[in-house]
């Protein structure tokens, strides 16, 4: 018997390192959700491909990618759609658009519809927040306090897009058009890091346990 498990236990794989692979897996697999259609659309545009041919590209991209993991995991990834979503809006006003102050309306539309579904998510189950820490930390979130961040989160996550979006959408029609367009981008870069920090402030406060009541010494 000694020897079966000792056989065992050299043949087994400690858990530690199958929940590390599991977690690289899931790390792998968001980021190719993420960035796969972004990778062609920038890259296409690096080579010199005009705007609208590598946004067509990026949704094409996006699209096969959709189609792909459905059958990989049996249905429709809800992240994959969104960005096939999100770069058939940007191709579409793109190759309809050809006044630049509507052009630069592209961006701020794409992250308008962000902060339509995250802000819609908190009506569901599973808030967008939840349904991103699930595809990279797998599982299910069990605690109400961590739901009930989720959906806090989630909440201002979408305020803010959309308030983000309104402002660059009033400046695209306000600014000069070159001015509007070297200030829209950076306000996305001060916006968005902001909302990822406290996002994950406000995460690690949810997860901390509660401080214990101290009791005053009765005379």
């Amino acid at each position: 018997m000694a020897v079966i498990q000792k056989a065992s236990a050299v043949t087994e794989k400690p858990p530690p390192a199958r929940a590390a692979r599991g977690r690289l897996r899931r790390v792998g697999r968001l980021a190719l959700d993420l960035g796969v259609s972004p990778l062609a659309y920038y890259g296409l545009s690096a080579l010199g491909v005009a705007s609208v041919h590598a946004l067509l590209a990026a949704a094409i991209v996006a699209a096969c990618w959709v189609l792909l993991t459905a059958l990989l995991d049996g249905k429709v990834d809800g992240l994959a759609l969104f960005i096939l979503a999100m770069y058939g809006v940007m191709f579409a006003l793109a190759a309809a658009a050809h006044d630049e102050r509507l052009l630069l309306t592209r961006d701020p539309l794409t992250s308008g519809l962000a902060g339509l579904v995250f802000l819609g998510s908190c009506a569901t189950s599973k808030p967008a927040t939840a349904y991103l820490a699930t595809k990279l930390h797998g599982g299910q979130p069990a605690d109400p306090r961590v739901r009930r961040a989720h959906v806090v989160e989630s909440l201002v996550l979408g305020v803010g897009l959309l308030a983000e979006a309104a402002v660059r959408m009033v400046l695209a029609f306000v600014l000069p058009v070159d001015v509007a367009a070297g200030l829209g981008p950076a306000i996305e870069f001060v916006v968005l890091p902001v909302l990822v920090a406290w996002m994950f402030w406000h995460r690690r406060r949810a997860a901390a346990p509660p401080n214990p009541r101290r009791t005053e010494p009765t005379a």
